[in-house]
């Protein structure tokens, strides 16, 4: 197979190998440059160097472009423009000179003696030690060329690695070897920890970022060291040019790796990177719940305007034309229905108007004194009485509905709506400010925007100030009103505006470069694709449903456990109704009698 190999590498290179010293640890160099990206750099100390054969052997290679520094003695600033670097020592102790410039992390270090000895292995050894602990990264090849073979140094086991293959550099971190690497997480959506305060240790965490940082740690055999988290959990870049929380512990090379879940976007750093991502979230905002409509007037709002429209357009409408079927039967002189009682002769108007009283005492379900004395009349009117029944048992229905699912005033459910209400939007964290309305061409996003406030959560939470204040809107993540605070929304003390701005991507974060980023993303999409962080997010959510039953007062408010009973308060409105009809009957009989004894006088 290794045979194979070397043919295939042969052909790639188009026969230049054929004009070099051809050994295998210049096919293995080759094989590792061709797989990486970026431009090699290789820094000569004069130009004699140049005739070196490993010198020769990289410049004819063709996958790589070059770019040759001569007669440098020092290590060039300006080395991060360049990914990859090649150096070429006489011995080990020329190579002691470099040992503090090794902070290109984002690439990697071809490092050649062209002589050694047995008695350099120690120096060697101690170099490649002071170069990770220093730099903490081990990608750096040292190559022997008197030896014909390319070393790679393992942290984990203090050792050193003969690369065989391009691969070499990563098996090394598929087993840590127990080795402890500090792991941030925080209180946050699918995280939380516990711990001791006083000495601020963590002593246990739970949740699915938790989880899945547990498996990581198996999986790669590592020793988690949890960090105190940060008042400022998550952290952005501050005004003076600093940053804080966990993006600003990344940035500084602090942690090695954040289990809890950020968005992925610019946090205004080069410093840190990504994981694959883990899930979606979305960032909504949220304003205090509208008041509940008073029973005193709930009946009003058993249903639809649409309905109440229907409903006095019906009872118009019916008026007309049983109007127009009573003129057309007088018109046509129809034959009466004779029913036994004496009639007595009204006008046009008296008619009319008894026809319009009639029509309303049928629609809302009262019998009639007298039917009419034509056959259409009464078959109109017996129509009119089965579509009274279906408005009377929508509107019972309705009202039934609303005693035991209360009713409340309209929401804001746009953000045009939250716009025009005026509220101002408190955020809790910095990197609210970039995520919400930034970069659209909206006036109304535009307007929000104005409108956010930075804020510090006291003893206080911020949903709490909004549950019980209002007048402001706050800004979370939906998995936030899901998990921890799902009992404002349950309790229906806060309202999530439909629309929210913004959907994410969450990942981990790690500093930028880091040597664990391919082994975590192997096993995290595995996770992922396998269905196991989605059972763990959904077993989080379940739960957080099942917790409203520890929260007494909540159940109280939910009515849980026992029937809504009817009472005297929820009919309010028809003793209103009652006793209003009673004043304003009473108010005519006494203007009737009134009017009747001046006209005797």
């Amino acid at each position: 197979m290794a045979t194979t190999l070397q043919l295939i590498m042969l052909a790639l290179v188009g026969g230049t190998f054929g004009q070099a010293n051809n050994t295998d640890y210049k096919l293995v160099l080759a094989s590792i440059l061709g797989q990486l990206e970026g431009c090699l750099e290789l820094h000569l100390r004069n130009s004699a160097k140049g005739d070196n054969n490993l010198v020769q052997f990289l410049m004819k290679l063709r996958e790589n472009a070059l770019k040759i520094s001569l007669n440098r003695k020092e290590f060039p600033s300006d080395l991060k423009t360049t990914r990859h670097n090649f150096y070429l020592f006489g011995n080990v102790q020329q190579m002691q000179d470099i040992l503090i410039s090794l902070d290109n992390t984002d690439g990697f270090y071809i490092l050649a003696l062209e002589k050694y000895k047995p008695e350099d292995d120690a120096i060697l050894v101690d170099f490649m030690a002071k170069a990770w602990l220093q730099h903490g990264h081990s990608r750096i090849y040292y190559v022997q060329m008197s030896l014909d073979r390319i070393l790679l140094y393992n942290p984990f086991k203090q050792s050193l690695v003969v690369v065989q293959d391009p691969e070499a550099y990563g098996r090394i971190y598929n087993n840590l070897e127990g080795y402890p690497l500090r792991i941030y997480i925080f209180d946050s959506v699918y995280s939380s920890v516990r711990g001791d305060g006083e000495n601020n240790k963590v002593l246990n965490v739970a949740g699915a970022d938790a989880k899945l940082a547990k498996i990581v740690a198996r999986q790669l055999n590592f020793t988690p060291q949890y960090l105190w988290p940060d008042d400022e959990f998550f952290g952005g870049r501050l005004a003076d040019g600093s940053y804080s929380g966990g993006v600003g512990r990344a940035h500084r090379g602090e942690v090695d790796i954040i289990f809890a879940g950020f968005f992925v976007k610019d946090y205004l750093t080069t410093h840190i990177q990504f994981s694959a991502a883990v899930y979606m979230d979305e960032l909504c905002l949220y304003v205090q719940k509208a008041q509940r409509i008073p029973q005193s007037i709930l009946p009003l709002f058993a249903v639809h305007t649409d309905v109440w429209l229907c409903f006095l357009m019906v009872g118009l409408v019916g008026s007309l034309v049983w109007l127009i079927l009573r003129a057309l039967n007088l018109g046509l002189r129809i034959e009466r229905i004779p029913d036994g009682s004496l009639t007595t002769e009204i006008s046009n108007f008296g008619a009319a108007r008894r026809i319009f009283i009639d029509t309303w005492v049928v629609w809302v379900r009262v019998n009639v004194g007298s039917f009419p004395p034509f056959h259409s009349e009464r078959i109109f009117v017996a129509s009119l009485c089965l579509v009274s029944v279906i408005f009377g048992a929508l509107l019972e229905s309705s009202l039934a509905t609303v005693y035991i699912r209360p009713l409340y005033y309209r929401d804001v459910n746009t953000l045009r709506e939250l716009d025009e209400s005026g509220r101002p939007i408190y955020i809790k964290h910095l990197a609210f400010k970039d995520d919400l309305f930034y970069g659209h061409d909206s006036e109304v996003y535009r307007r929000l925007d104005a409108k956010m406030m930075l804020v510090a959560e006291g003893e206080e939470r911020l949903i709490e100030m909004v549950s019980k204040r209002g007048g402001f809107a706050g800004v979370t993540r939906f998995a936030s009103l899901q998990l921890s605070d799902i009992r404002y929304v349950m309790t229906k003390k806060v309202h999530k505006i439909p629309e929210c701005p913004k959907n994410y991507h969450i990942a981990y974060v790690l500093p930028r470069p880091s040597p664990y980023l391919e082994e975590v993303n192997r096993i995290v999409l595995r996770l992922v694709a396998g269905g196991i962080v989605g059972l763990w997010t959904g077993e989080a959510k379940e739960r957080a449903k099942w917790s409203i039953q520890r929260f007494p007062e909540y159940l109280a408010q939910l009515d849980v456990g026992r029937w809504k009973v009817l009472t005297i308060s929820d009919v309010q409105l028809a003793f209103y109704a009652l006793t209003i009809g009673c004043l304003l009957s009473a108010a005519v009989c006494m203007a009737e009698v009134f009017l009747k004894r001046k006209r005797m006088y």
